[in-house]
């Protein structure tokens, strides 16, 4: 059996919340995996674009699930597809808590912080409906078993802006760095996960960075890691050791060459969508007339200055919610 992986992230451009690394995995059963980009192989099944009157799954970079659409009908698209991957692979969480339960990587200095965290009381799904859910269950299953595949799982690290602090601040590194850090947490679960397959990961460029072969060799170094290209575009990697090999290529609009980066991409923006939501519910309660926000640019400190008082009476630090970069 063979694995296709793909990683992505949301958030990681805003001065609020979380960032969040996905991860998700498709299984062969053959020894090598198919080309990343299954949109062709499964047309009958997926599609790249919102719009239309196909009921066929849309699985693209979150961004595109989002453009010119209201909040509500983008949570829904990415709803649809991540949840109904989990459901092909038997899993139907009912609350975020348990969505975290069954994707989540466990940090290793601490979970995602702030009152609002509170995953137990969203009940799943939010926007999709059940049935809309179940058909793109059932449609993801036949579109990979028409390619001897399947689903794997979905993998999901969720990093408080106070943890993501501590990585850039603590830990002496820039965000790219510590974006690959808390990938390279995730991919270390997908290696044990099935320790004994080869796996063939992607994943997008982390602030432009071209060289990821020292930064492999830290995080695994019990493997030997072996360049096996790097250029502006595109850098390919092998991870050989105990296990079975592992083959990484990073590459720029890696969500647009691969299905399962896509899914990462959708995966990860639906999960800081829900946290963030959270995080909007618990200061509107406590300010009637105040605006949500998505945490970019200058609406971040329009809500931080909106919340200030607020944050104050609760007990909420500003390094809770405030990125240091």
């Amino acid at each position: 059996m063979a694995l296709l992986v793909g990683i992505d992230e949301a958030g990681y451009g805003p001065h609020l919340g979380p960032l969040v690394v996905a991860g998700s995995a498709i299984a062969f059963d053959s020894e090598t995996a198919p080309d990343a980009a299954l949109w062709g192989a499964m047309r009958g099944h997926v599609r790249r674009r919102v719009g239309g009157r196909s009921d066929r799954v849309v699985i693209c970079d979150s961004k595109q699930a989002y453009a010119g659409g209201r909040r509500e009908k983008g949570l829904a698209v990415l709803e649809r597809a991540v949840l109904g991957f989990l459901e092909s692979a038997g899993i139907r969480p009912r609350t975020l808590a348990d969505l975290l339960a069954a994707v989540g990587v466990a940090p290793a200095d601490g979970p995602a912080s702030g009152p609002w965290h509170q995953p137990e009381s969203l009940a799943l799904p939010v926007r999709a409906e059940p049935e809309r859910i179940a058909e793109a269950a059932g449609a993801l299953a036949k579109g990979f078993a028409a390619l001897g595949g399947r689903a794997g799982r979905l993998w999901v690290s969720l990093t408080s802006a106070s943890r993501l602090n501590r990585l850039m601040d603590g830990g002496g590194r820039n965000k790219a760095s510590a974006l690959f850090a808390v990938t390279a947490e995730l991919l270390a679960d997908v290696r044990r996960w099935r320790a004994a397959e080869p796996i063939f990961a992607t994943m997008d460029q982390h602030g432009g960075r071209r060289y990821y072969a020292d930064l492999l060799a830290g995080a695994f170094p019990m493997h030997r890691v072996e360049t096996l290209e790097e250029s502006a575009e595109r850098s390919r990697y092998r991870l050989a050791g105990a296990e079975a090999v592992l083959d990484l290529t990073v590459c720029q609009k890696a969500e647009s060459l691969s299905l399962a980066v896509a899914l990462a991409s959708m995966a990860a923006k639906y999960v800081r969508e829900l946290v963030m939501g959270q995080l909007n519910a618990y200061f509107q309660a406590r300010l009637p007339n105040l605006a949500p926000t998505a945490g970019y640019g200058l609406d971040a400190w329009r809500f931080l200055a909106e919340v200030r008082s607020a944050a104050e009476a609760s007990g909420v630090t500003e390094e809770m919610i405030l990125r240091s970069r």
